[in-house]
């Protein structure tokens, strides 16, 4: 069930926002230059949105290509083909001493372009991702990676706003097991080109959590199953050449579905964001709708 809004939202693009009480003009510290503006509420919600949407993303290990690129699309099978032209391994083939599917370490670069719902999403990867094994002597479900400048972009033909490039540098790790699985972000930085031009940037250390809906049914190899997501943390957000403290909590759990065609692939939940910048504070909440929909409210009130 969704929380309703506490006020009337204004309709920008694929974007809800609804402002009261301050200003989006001025630049001193006395004017309103530390509470979030419009356009940026619009940034930041999209960014917190596609970091949610690489924690669903991430929390698979693909034997072939490392990470998930069919998505939803392979329907739960394993797959087998080989790696793609777009990805070169390295080393070739690398050390696996437990026979699972995750290597101990392998580094995975990528030049690769495709295509998503119909066309509707062009997505293209550069850069490189290196893969660990956490238990590489034990056959377990896990996997760490370090991002190197592994670059996403994509052009979104039916809500251009939701267009951008993003550069990602850092540390993730999830395991768990058939059931759940916990997901760490350590000191992970992804710089963001939106479709407006606008540059921001998000440097973060959240932990998540992911509970199957059916239990049994997470497995190295396949496609995330629907489930629930939960997630808390902590962040710096920044644009313009000013940074804010950004804390996340998951007021109401994120559903995954697995068969929208459609980025976010949530159809419910909320998440409450606090921003802060020089005792001045922006309430930022993030609502999952459907497939593909998200609104993003914001308030503003002071620090305590």
């Amino acid at each position: 069930m969704h929380r309703p809004l506490k006020h009337s939202p204004v309709l920008l693009g694929a974007l809800v926002l609804t402002l009261a009480g301050c200003s989006d003009s001025g630049n001193g510290p006395a004017d309103g230059s530390n509470i979030l503006t419009a356009a940026q509420v619009q940034d930041i919600g999209q960014d917190v949105a596609e970091d949610v949407v690489e924690l669903t993303d991430a929390s698979v290990y693909n034997g072939n290509t490392g990470i998930d690129m069919e998505g939803a699309s392979s329907n739960g099978v394993r797959l087998t083909s080989v790696p793609p032209a777009c990805v070169t391994v390295s080393p070739s083939p690398p050390t696996n001493s437990d026979g699972d599917i995750v290597p101990d370490s392998v580094r995975l670069s990528y030049d690769c372009g495709f295509q998503r719902a119909n066309g509707v999403l062009i997505d293209s990867l550069t850069g490189s991702i290196d893969f660990f094994d956490p238990q590489p002597t034990v056959v377990s479900l896990g996997v760490k990676h370090i991002f190197n400048d592994f670059t996403r972009k994509r052009i979104n033909s039916a809500f251009p706003l939701r267009s951008f490039t993003a550069v990602h540098n850092g540390v993730r790790e999830w395991g768990g097991n058939a059931d759940t699985l916990g997901h760490t972000i350590t000191d992970f930085s992804t710089v963001w080109t939106h479709a407006s031009g606008r540059q921001t940037t998000h440097l973060k250390d959240w932990a998540a959590r992911f509970t199957a809906t059916t239990p049994g049914t997470i497995g190295l190899g396949i496609p995330l199953p629907a489930g629930g997501l939960t997630l808390n943390g902590t962040s710096t957000w920044s644009t313009a050449n000013r940074s804010w403290s950004v804390a996340v909590t998951t007021a109401e759990a994120l559903q995954y579905d697995p068969s929208c065609e459609v980025t976010p692939r949530l159809t419910d939940g909320t998440l409450d964001l606090v921003i802060t910048r020089n005792g001045e504070v922006t309430n930022v909440e993030i609502v999952f709708i459907n497939c593909g929909q998200y609104q993003v409210t914001r308030t503003v009130g002071a620090s305590s």
